[in-house]
C-alpha cells in the first residue's frame, strides 16, 4: 500500500471553546500581573506627606491629639470655621469645576489676566478661615492639657516625626 492511500491520521484538533479558554486564561493572568505590577510600583513609589519647609505638621500634630480632644477640635472648627466639612465627592467634583474654569479661562481671547488670578485666588477667605479656626481649636485643646498630657503628645509628636524621617530616607531618589 502507498501513503497517498492511507494518510497517517492527524490528531484532533483542538475544540474553538477549549482555544478560547485556554486564550482567556492567558488574558487573564496577564492582567492580573499587570496589576500587581501597578500595586507594588506604586509602593514602592509612595512618597510619605510631609509639610512645605517652615511650616508646621498639622497632620502629625492632630494624630497625636488624644481622641476626645480631636472631637472637641473638630466641634470647634465645624461653629468657627464654616461648617462641615465638604465629602470627597463634594471636593472632586468642586476641583473639576474649578479646572474647567481655569482651562476655559486660559483659551480665552482675549487672556483676562484679572479673571486669572481671581480663580487663583479661589476660596482664600474661607481656607483662611477654617485654618484660623483649626490653630485656635488647637491652642485651646493645648492650653488645658495637663503637663503630662502635653509631655506624652510631645512624645507621640516625635515619634511620628521619627518614623516618617525612616520612610524619607528609604524613598529619597
Amino acid at each position: 500500500m502507498s501513503d497517498s492511500q492511507n494518510p497517517t491520521p492527524r490528531p484532533p484538533r483542538p475544540d474553538r471553546r477549549l482555544r478560547r479558554l485556554r486564550l482567556a486564561l492567558i488574558v487573564s493572568v496577564m492582567v492580573n500581573v499587570l496589576v500587581i505590577g501597578v500595586l507594588v510600583g506604586g509602593a514602592i513609589r509612595h512618597k510619605p506627606f510631609s509639610p512645605p519647609p517652615g511650616q508646621v505638621d498639622m497632620r502629625a500634630m492632630w494624630r497625636a491629639m488624644p481622641d476626645e480632644m480631636r472631637r472637641e477640635m473638630r466641634a470647634f472648627v465645624r461653629e468657627r470655621g464654616g461648617g462641615e466639612r465638604l465629602s470627597h465627592e463634594e471636593r472632586r467634583a468642586r476641583a473639576r469645576e474649578v479646572n474647567d474654569r481655569l482651562l476655559t479661562a486660559l483659551r480665552s481671547e482675549p487672556f483676562d489676566a484679572d479673571a486669572f488670578v481671581a480663580l487663583l485666588e479661589g476660596d482664600r477667605a474661607m481656607i483662611e478661615q477654617r485654618l484660623g479656626a483649626a490653630n485656635e481649636a488647637f491652642t485651646r485643646q493645648l492650653a488645658a492639657m495637663s503637663p503630662a498630657q502635653r509631655r506624652a503628645m510631645a512624645d507621640r509628636l516625635a515619634e511620628d516625626w521619627d518614623e516618617e524621617d525612616g520612610e524619607r530616607r528609604g524613598h529619597d531618589d
